[in-house]
């Protein structure tokens, strides 16, 4: 009886022993849990409005898919139209930590590269011009200088060929543009209103709808998409539906340091988010560009065509800005022939 007891006690004593030692290694395994769900928060801001179409159809989705893919680790704060600083101000903000994303434009200062799809007579679907870009940036030589500059892509969009819309004049001549003060956004635009005698006037797309209305400019040389983003539609009243002018094309990007220093379940996230919405968004911009002329003129703006004389002209006096680039970039050692050429590859592998 005495040694059923002894042994009774020697096997509790032994279970209780197990059981402390489950405890003990447990502990690793609770923090090591933790550490992998800690809420990360980044900050996306951008100078597009809460309702522009590519708030709602990349922006917002690109967050959700985020969120969704992480089981909510990840969370944004999202600042919209210019909360944290204007368009030209989101690559520094970007680059310096402020925002850990941001629609990052008008960088052809710190990376000359960026202003490929605003050259003229490079594209004409948007749709494929996206799918290259895209491509573009994710290889070498392009893909190396957006590390130098502290950048990872996360989606491009570019949009169709740009056109010239007008308040109170309908031009159909080479003369009648030659008479125009218009927006343009600057850059490579404003070299191409120039040469067709226009008189360009850097003027941000936020800011225009008032100077269309006060008479700053005789109308607006940019995207249709804008007229409906910005209510251009209020005033516009003529808008040419086949001039062959540059394009635009825009990154948005993440802090390259940020996207590092993330765990890597979240970085598989991002990635994997990226692919989703950039394997969607040129057939969404095409269709968008296509529904806004359809809303343009339901809106009661008159789109017209100017002949075929004009657009030979056209194109003429805009193809020395090609080469005028290029040489330029190469020359300060910026491989632009190199990306072009890639572009224009891609572009047609996209087209087919």
């Amino acid at each position: 009886m005495k040694r059923y007891i002894v042994l009774l006690l020697v096997g509790i004593l032994a279970l209780s022993l197990v059981g402390c030692g489950g405890s003990k290694s447990s502990a690793p395994a609770v923090k090591e849990s933790a550490a992998v769900v800690k809420p990360i928060v980044l900050k996306f801001g951008t100078h597009l409005t809460e309702k522009h179409n590519l708030t709602i159809n990349a922006v917002l989705p690109w967050m959700k898919r985020v969120t969704e893919l992480t089981n909510g680790q990840v969370t944004f704060e999202h600042y919209p139209n210019s909360q944290m600083g204007k368009a030209a101000d989101t690559y520094k903000l970007v680059a310096s930590g402020a925002l850990d994303i941001g629609y990052t434009l008008y960088m052809e200062d710190t990376l000359p590269l960026t202003d490929l799809p605003m050259l003229p007579n490079l594209y004409k679907d948007p749709a494929a011009a996206t799918n290259a870009y895209w491509e573009v940036l994710n290889q070498p030589p392009f893909a190396d200088y957006l590390i130098k500059a502290n950048l990872k892509p996360i989606m491009a969009v570019v949009w169709e060929p740009y056109t010239i819309a007008t308040v109170k004049t309908k031009p159909e001549t080479m003369a009648d543009f030659a008479k125009l003060k218009l927006r343009s956004s600057g850059g490579l635009h404003d070299q191409a209103a120039a040469a067709l005698g226009i008189t360009p006037i850097s003027i941000s797309a936020s800011e225009s709808l008032e100077a269309l209305r006060k008479g700053t400019v005789d109308g607006y040389w940019g995207s249709t998409t804008s007229w409906l983003d910005y209510q251009f539609t209020q005033v516009l009243k003529y808008g040419v539906s086949n001039l062959p002018l540059n394009g635009w094309g825009g990154i948005f990007s993440m802090n390259l340091k940020v996207y590092n220093s993330l765990p890597d379940n979240v970085k598989k996230a991002i990635d994997t988010a990226n692919k989703e919405m950039n394997a969607s968004l040129g057939q969404y911009v095409k269709d968008y560009c296509t529904q806004a002329w359809t809303e343009a003129e339901k809106a009661g703006v008159e789109i017209y065509k100017v002949n075929d004389d004009v657009v030979k002209e056209v194109k003429v006096k805009l193809e020395p800005i090609t080469k005028a680039w290029l040489d330029k970039q190469d020359a300060a050692n910026y491989p632009a022939t190199e990306v072009y050429k890639q572009f224009q590859q891609s572009y047609i592998k996209y087209s087919k």
